[in-house]
């Protein structure tokens, strides 16, 4: 895909069509931070935004079509993530009277304003990322209640329900990972989305430790990845909440909880 000259394409589509009164990108092409399998976030501000999604023919036009995902997005706006040969667009659909309230946290590029409601466009002011103690501490323990059920799981040789759990596991992990350095090099560390260009942002011991945090599908290798996951999440957890001032975690008794449940494994007796 030519994203130039998709974006081009797309572009003049929106000048012609009435409907159409904003188009923006976002994302690390409006940062100027493209990697060469780096997708393009585009955002389409409409009177009616049905008949756009009723319709395929103006993003049908752009490339050969591979796989679309018809997202719905509930407590935001429909999206089209179109993977096309050699590339892809993510396009959402935005109501055009809503165009003067957005505020953006990252850096932004108008294609198309035919209202000149761009002037009205800002960058958020960074806006505080830190957990307060409740929400500290729900992620614990979301995080170690996935872990248990990873365990057990393990235990019961059921290698897709765990990889499952893991998952979960994982997700509070990142969220710790994040608060963590916020905690540490302030809230304008730019920790990014969903663990992107961690390369750049994340600390290399922290990035060291997760390199043993997955596992192949066996049990001994899963409950291996487990002990070390679940050590980073504690040694992260502490971290925090001697940095925000939060009362301490019972970190140990999880961890010997899980410990006794792995050591109900055949292999591990």
């Amino acid at each position: 895909m030519d994203y130039d000259k998709s974006i081009e394409t797309l572009t003049a589509w929106a000048q012609n069509c009435e409907n159409v009164r904003a188009m923006v990108m976002t994302g690390s092409a409006a940062a100027h931070e493209t990697h060469s399998l780096s997708d393009r976030d585009i955002e389409i501000y409409a009177t009616d935004p049905a008949p756009l999604l009723a319709d395929d023919s103006w993003w049908n036009q752009l490339g050969t079509v591979l796989v679309v995902e018809r997202l719905a997005i509930p407590g935001w706006h429909p999206a089209r993530l179109v993977y096309y040969v050699g590339g892809k667009l993510d396009l959402t659909v935005v109501r055009a009277d809503v165009l003067p309230t957005i505020r953006y946290e990252r850096p932004f590029t108008v294609l198309v304003d035919k209202d000149g409601h761009s002037r009205s466009l800002r960058l958020a002011a960074a806006g505080t990322s830190l957990p307060d103690e409740a929400a500290f501490q729900e992620q614990l323990n979301l995080g170690y209640a996935a872990a248990l059920m990873c365990a057990k799981s393990i235990v019961r040789d059921e290698p897709w329900s765990s990889k499952i759990r893991d998952t979960d596991l994982k997700a509070s992990l990142l969220s710790l990972v994040e608060w963590d350095h916020h905690v540490r090099y302030g809230l304008g560390h730019d920790v990014r989305f969903l663990g992107s260009r961690m390369r750049q942002w994340m600390d290399a011991d922290i990035q060291q430790s997760l390199e043993q945090c997955w596992a192949r599908f066996d049990a001994a290798d899963s409950a291996r990845a487990l002990r070390t996951s679940i050590a980073l999440f504690a040694r992260l957890g502490r971290r925090i909440a001697d940095g925000l001032g939060f009362r301490p975690f019972s970190h140990d008794s999880v961890h010997d909880e899980v410990e006794a449940i792995l050591a109900l494994r055949p292999d591990a007796r």
